[in-house]
């Protein structure tokens, strides 16, 4: 394989033109934010560089006479350009060309804002924006409060700033993700339903997943292909490379969720016990009676006994309080097992899904 020195946008956005959504995940060190934020520079493209939080917005947008956080540092030192943030208030703010006084040169070249802070500010016009760049989408580990409707936020934000672009003629909105193999499992892969293509990805190899119909590019970064220092001549890969964070960091594998109840099986011998509706999709669990393993998927029956809407909070708290429980105990115990993960994370992680 030829190793190229950085990820770079600009070529999953030459080779699939007709999606909207590009969502690229990797292990650390590919350069994907450098990569972005260069090639928006060189296409004079004007975007939004997104994070989750205010904190972190306000981080990079500090500035002292020995502390610059910004995400463009690197940029400047390698290209010649004096960009640097410009905070407005809490959460939100702008890259500006500077001055050798450090002065702004003009328009910004990038707006930038914390999904944090989109239902707290009302009434901003971002319409010049092309694209929202939305970095490290995926919640880091260890964090204790993380809010389950980020997703949305997330989608609500991309119909604000794209207004009426296409019904005057513009190009799609361009909505483009980053994040390490932290956890396949997030507020924004959950909303977009793209949660077991990627999980499958990666534990398949596979680097490019289109889906179509959808609109929607998924990018896995094969650990090998971009050009880096040698991890294996650094004493934190020699002490780390088989841990989970190792493969994580140095792999590209999802090594923090654990997909070892996440397999097939035949129905024979099974009985429809559940169904349980969610979002557009049916899920149906299954108990073989010889040895009492509960089996969830896709296929259908008409005789399941019990039935739940967990589009509604009724059903969501019913099934909750007749099933959820025991069936978590059971997945606990290796007495069920999933079709795929998103399947496992519903009924392992159902209190980060639902209000209780």
């Amino acid at each position: 394989m030829k190793k190229i020195n950085y990820y770079s946008i600009l070529d999953d956005l030459k080779d699939y033109p007709d999606a909207w959504c590009y969502v690229a995940v990797s292990k650390r060190g590919p350069g994907k934010t450098y990569g972005c934020l260069k090639g928006a520079l060189d296409q004079k493209k004007r975007i939004v560089y997104m994070k989750r939080t205010m904190d972190d917005v306000d981080l990079i947008c500090s500035q002292g006479s020995d502390t610059d956080f910004s995400p463009y540092k690197p940029i400047n030192r390698d290209t010649g350009h004096n960009i640097k943030p410009v905070l407005i208030r809490s959460g939100i703010g702008g890259f500006y060309e500077m001055d050798e006084e450090d002065n702004p040169l003009g328009p910004p070249v990038a707006y930038t804002m914390a999904l944090s802070a989109v239902r707290k500010y009302k009434g901003f016009d971002l319409s010049d924006a092309d694209w929202i760049v939305f970095d490290e989408f995926v919640p880091q580990v260890g964090e204790v409060r993380i809010n389950r409707k980020e997703g949305d936020q997330l989608l609500d934000f991309y119909m604000t700033v794209s207004r009426d672009r296409e019904q005057r003629g513009r190009d799609p909105l361009k909505l483009i993700m980053f994040a390490n193999t932290v956890n396949v499992s997030s507020p924004v892969t959950n909303v977009l339903e793209i949660t077991d293509d990627l999980a499958g990805m990666a534990n398949k190899g596979i680097e490019y997943n289109y889906i179509q119909d959808r609109g929607i590019l998924l990018h896995w970064l094969p650990p090998d292909k971009y050009v880096q220092a040698d991890p294996e001549k650094n004493s934190i890969y020699k002490a780390m490379q088989n841990t989970a964070w190792g493969r994580m960091a140095f792999s590209g594998d999802f090594a923090y969720n654990d997909f070892t109840a996440v397999k097939t099986m035949s129905l024979k011998g099974c009985k429809p016990m559940i169904h349980l509706h969610y979002k557009t999709h049916d899920y149906y669990i299954y108990l073989r009676q010889s040895d009492g393993l509960y089996y969830m998927c896709r296929s259908r029956s008409d005789r399941c006994l019990f039935s739940y809407d967990l589009n509604r909070e009724n059903g969501q708290k019913l099934f909750y309080l007749e099933h959820q429980i025991d069936l978590r105990n059971e997945t606990i115990n290796d007495k069920m097992i999933f079709e795929q993960y998103s399947m496992y994370d519903l009924i392992v992680n159902y209190k980060q899904f639902f209000s209780l």
